[in-house]
Parts: structure tokens; C-alpha cells; sequence
């Protein structure tokens, strides 16, 4: 019997055709739920039996770590961008090329990646970040922003992550922005968010650009009598022009853990809440 360690491993046997007939968002997705034993292996209709004899009717070894996983994922996507036209990258997406590297602007800091998928820049390297950096370089279209703000779920493809988006990314910014109104809203401006005003009744309407084409417009309500607080994310309709829906999740996971991480170096006792 073939045993498979990891997601990216069983990933390469996948169809790769993202059709959700697993009930999964993508096939990367199913591939993740199947290591850690949420779904078997027979629940792919694309699978063939020559491939489930092998391993044993979808039994597998082990479960990897986030950190694994984030591993594997990165290691693809390095290979993919390595592959991709430099100059033709820099002018569809409009972002430099110096010396056979692009540079990407994220959240004011340059980051620039070579034709191995390396990556340099002033910032830490935050998986989080990275792998929304790299999935841009691949898959963005370059599109013109449309100007029209829309919820994560409205966005094409969405349906499956909004759940996750909601819990993951707003509310755990929204506890944050609670706890800590002052300082996350001085962080947003430092790292180059501007005033909205007029598009929303917040109490604080700021546009950040996490990606040259990914705007996010975050709005926050703070708690008043007898209402609770409200804080939500809205992007340009064409977000998923520019970036898949599952990178766009992860960038807005990668805002939370980075606003924790600030906020613990820099609030006066050194406590998130």
C-alpha cells in the first residue's frame, strides 16, 4: 500500500479541476481535507480505481502541521512562478522588474521575487503574506478597478470561504479593534491606509492596499448603547481578477496575525485583550 505524507503529494493525483463535487472549495482544499482525515479519499468522483487500490481506499499517513502544509503549498507555488514570463508579469500586472526580479508592493513595502520564487524585502516574511504574493505574480490579470465595493461572499467563488472569512478574518479583527481601537487604527495609517469617507456611516472607513490590485476597504462600527461593535472588510468587484479566493482568505488571515503581533510588541502591557 502507497502511503501519502502530505497534501501536495496527493494533490498531483487529483484531476485538478477545482469542481467542487467533494463539497470543497478547490482541489488543493480536498487534498488538505483528506491528510487530515475530514474526507476520504473515494469522496473525489474524478479518482481512479487503479489509484484507490494503491492506497488502500483513500487511507493515508498522518497529519501534517499548518506549518507542513503552508511548506508544501509554498514549495508549488515557488516552481509555479519560476516558470512565469518576468517581463511579461511586470506589465500585465504594472509593478516593477529590476535586475530579473519583480517588485510587489504590499502595504507600502517593496517585495521583490526572482526566477526561483525567492523572495526579499525590509518585511518579515510572513507565509500568510507570501503565498497571496506569489498566487498575485501567477495569477493576476491586471485588471482596472472597478469601484465598486462588494462583500467577500459576493465575490466569484466565494460562497465556500465566506464562513471561514467572516470568523477568521473580520471578527477576529473587529475583537481586536475593540480592544485596542487606538493603536490598530494608527497601524492601518502606518501602513498607508487612507480615509474613505462617504462610501459607508462608520466610525472608521479606511482603504489599504494589501496588493497593487486588491484593495480592501475596512469599516468599523464601535460598540454604541445598546448595539455591539461591527467591523467588516469589503473589496473591489474585481478582487478575484487579481488573486484566487483562497489567497484572498489568507491575506486577510495574514492582516489579523500581523496586527496581533504589533499589538502585542507595542500596547502598554503587552496583551492582545
Amino acid at each position: 500500500m502507497t502511503q501519502i505524507k502530505n497534501p501536495l503529494e496527493l494533490y498531483k493525483l487529483l484531476k485538478k479541476s477545482n469542481c467542487r463535487e467533494c463539497r470543497l472549495p478547490s482541489c488543493m482544499a480536498f487534498a488538505v481535507a483528506v491528510i487530515q482525515g475530514q474526507k476520504q479519499l473515494a469522496d473525489c468522483p474524478y479518482i481512479d480505481r487503479e489509484t484507490l487500490q494503491a492506497l488502500g481506499g483513500g487511507i493515508v499517513a498522518g497529519r501534517s502541521s499548518r506549518e507542513d502544509e503552508q511548506q508544501q503549498v509554498l514549495a508549488r507555488l515557488k516552481q509555479e512562478a519560476g516558470q512565469i514570463d518576468f517581463p511579461a508579469a511586470a506589465a500585465r500586472l504594472g509593478v516593477q522588474l529590476r535586475d530579473g526580479r519583480l517588485g510587489i508592493n504590499c502595504l507600502g513595502k517593496d517585495f521583490w521575487i526572482d526566477s526561483v520564487g525567492d523572495m526579499w524585502s525590509e518585511c518579515h516574511n510572513n507565509p500568510w503574506v507570501l503565498i497571496p504574493l506569489l498566487n498575485y505574480i501567477i495569477h493576476g490579470k491586471g485588471r482596472k478597478l472597478s469601484g465598486e465595493w462588494v462583500a467577500f461572499g459576493e465575490l466569484s467563488g466565494a460562497a465556500d470561504w465566506n464562513r471561514f472569512f467572516s470568523r477568521r478574518c473580520e471578527e477576529a479583527m473587529g475583537q481586536l479593534a475593540d480592544a485596542h481601537a487606538e493603536l490598530i487604527f494608527e497601524i492601518l495609517h502606518l501602513f498607508g491606509a487612507n480615509p474613505a469617507a462617504g462610501v459607508t456611516n462608520a466610525d472608521q472607513s479606511l482603504v489599504i492596499f494589501p496588493l497593487p490590485g486588491l484593495p480592501m476597504l475596512i469599516n468599523y462600527w464601535a460598540p454604541e448603547d445598546h448595539f455591539a461593535s461591527k467591523l467588516n472588510i469589503l473589496f473591489d468587484r474585481t478582487a478575484t481578477d487579481n488573486l484566487t479566493v483562497e489567497s484572498i482568505y489568507l491575506l486577510g488571515r495574514g492582516l489579523v496575525e500581523m496586527f496581533r503581533g504589533l499589538i502585542v510588541k507595542h500596547s502598554r502591557d503587552g496583551k492582545l485583550f
